[in-house]
């Protein structure tokens, strides 16, 4: 009898705490829970309209209270996003602080970012003597940015000489640091 206690002592305890909650608790628990829903809704309909714009609007919710903080790429998309989270059911408020950037990433400019980066860590890993792992890639409109530690300042030039050989990389900023022997 005594392996069933284990269970039914969580469940009693479980039971204790919610009982042990204030109204006012309960309530703010619900409001939290509330909050988050209107926050991922927001969200998903920002997705709708620019899969790049995820990452760069950003969304806070208070009490159905949203602010939106971020940039977007174009007065069209700022005016969507907008009309959006004011469709989302909770919505009580929406203070924009967004700010139309043409420079913001559009989510064809991501997908290429992603894809150079790719092509530079698959070259990085067919190297002999490169520890890819090692060597942290990051690349934005051509330019790739190299950070992490190799091994020897021979391993350090192969590396250079790879990246600058994948086809689309423009520029190449070398963070890299040579291992001391």
């Amino acid at each position: 009898m005594m392996r069933y206690a284990g269970p039914y002592a969580a469940v009693f305890a479980m039971v204790m705490l919610t009982i042990g909650c204030t109204a006012a608790q309960q309530r703010q628990a619900q409001g939290n829970v509330d909050d988050a829903l209107i926050s991922a809704q927001v969200e998903a309909k920002i997705a709708a309209i620019d899969t790049a714009a995820v990452s760069l609007v950003h969304v806070q919710v208070k009490s159905g209270m949203v602010t939106l903080t971020g940039d977007v790429h174009s007065k069209t998309e700022h005016q969507l996003i907008l009309a959006a989270t004011h469709d989302v059911g909770g919505v009580t408020t929406v203070i924009d602080h967004l700010h139309v950037n043409p420079h913001a990433a559009t989510t064809q400019q991501i997908e290429n970012d992603l894809a150079l980066q790719t092509r530079v860590k698959t070259a990085l890993t067919e190297q002999t003597g490169v520890n890819a792992f090692r060597v942290q890639v990051a690349a934005h409109n051509g330019d790739v940015d190299l950070n992490g530690d190799v091994a020897s300042a021979t391993v350090h030039t192969l590396v250079l000489e790879t990246v600058r050989a994948v086809p689309g990389v423009k520029r190449v900023r070398d963070h890299l640091r040579v291992a001391r022997t």
